[in-house]
Formats: C-alpha cells, sequence, structure tokens
C-alpha cells in the first residue's frame, strides 16, 4: 500500500506533528519517500523505509508479510496499474508514544484509512488500511 510524496499534493492538504526518530526523519517524511519509491517503481529502495518483517493489511486481508512480499506485490501493482498512484490527502501524527500515525490516501479511485507502525529505528513495522466507503474520490 501506500502513498505519494509532497511533491504531489500541496502542503496545506496535509497535517502532521512531525515525530523524529533517531534516523532524524518524521513519520511523515518516511511515509512520503515510501510512497515515492513505490510510485516511481523504486523497489529495491523499500528497506530504506520498510522493516524486514513488514507487514501489510488491506480490510482485514494480508496483503504482504515481509519486505520480499512487499517488493513483489508492488512490482505486481505497479505492471497492472501504471497509470494509478497513491496520494497522500492527510497525515497525522497521533500517538504520545510516537510509534504510530494515520493517513488518508489515493489509489486507483479508492480513499483508504491507513494506520502506520513504526519500529524504534523510524522504519514501517506494520501498515493497516481499510477502503472508505463513505467519501469520493477527488
Amino acid at each position: 500500500m501506500s502513498h505519494t510524496s509532497s511533491t504531489t499534493h500541496p502542503s496545506t492538504q496535509t497535517n502532521t506533528s512531525n515525530q523524529a526518530h533517531s534516523t532524524g526523519h518524521s513519520h511523515k517524511t518516511t511515509v512520503e519517500q515510501f510512497t515515492d519509491a513505490v510510485n516511481g517503481n523504486h523497489l529495491n529502495n523499500l528497506d530504506k523505509y520498510l522493516e524486514a518483517n513488514v507487514q501489510e493489511k488491506i480490510d482485514s486481508q494480508v496483503i504482504y508479510k515481509d519486505l520480499k512480499e512487499a517488493r513483489d506485490y508492488y512490482t505486481q501493482e505497479h505492471t497492472n496499474k501504471k497509470a494509478a498512484h497513491w496520494k497522500i490527502i492527510n497525515f497525522h501524527d497521533d500517538d504520545p508514544k510516537g510509534n504510530t500515525s494515520r493517513a488518508r490516501l489515493t489509489y486507483d479511485n479508492k480513499t483508504y484509512n491507513a494506520t502506520y507502525t513504526f519500529s524504534p529505528s523510524g522504519k514501517i513495522q506494520y501498515m493497516e488500511a481499510t477502503v472508505d466507503t463513505t467519501s469520493t474520490h477527488q
């Protein structure tokens, strides 16, 4: 799953408190860079943003459960939907401990509500998303 950087959406649409980690990057920056890598098909760089045992679920279905499966998944998505790109609508760092964040994203004419859990190193450890059936894609 996944996402887009501030170069494809106005910063006025993004809300964040920018939690920083030992890497010096905020959760928002990590998600934006991850989204850019996925959208640009730079899948060899995913280990910069994802832990080796990363997991993603969409609507309670496991999409992948490690870095290799994530690369395979995004390779297939890029092959099947070249024109589709992830775009971050808004982003919230809202866990006082600094290890989870929420975002609204669009991809392939669908809107997703996503929760990201980050490892102590600041990489994405777990993503869970649901398709938002109450809103329309803009």
